[in-house]
């Protein structure tokens, strides 16, 4: 298993994500949840993941913001009372995208 997918595993679990939650998020089988190569799109996936928490740890300072985020839902109309976490976790990748891009637009403002 890559350092990148063990490294995502273990913030989507600090993340209070669910084991069904995370294989959708990485698009990883249940059978297979472990593969030895991940494909173009899984490693688009764990990147987006270590960059989320990249961005969170350098906009928060309290672990609980940085690992709570995800999990919250939030008023702003980007989510809609929405947490960012059930977003990613239709499988989307699109929507995964945009979520990333808007958390590192909040890290520049």
């Amino acid at each position: 298993m890559s350092t990148g997918l063990t490294s995502a595993l273990h913030i989507l679990a600090q993340w209070q994500c669910t084991p069904n939650q995370a294989l959708a998020i990485l698009k990883l089988d249940p059978d297979l949840p472990f593969p030895e190569v991940l494909s173009d799109e899984q490693c688009e996936r764990v990147t987006f993941v270590l960059n989320i928490h990249s961005d969170l740890d350098t906009i928060f300072d309290d672990p609980d913001d940085i690992y709570g985020y995800m999990a919250r839902p939030h008023d702003d109309p980007y989510y809609n009372g929405r947490s960012p976490l059930e977003l990613i976790s239709s499988g989307d990748l699109t929507v995964f995208g945009r979520i990333c891009w808007h958390i590192d637009a909040m890290r520049v403002n």
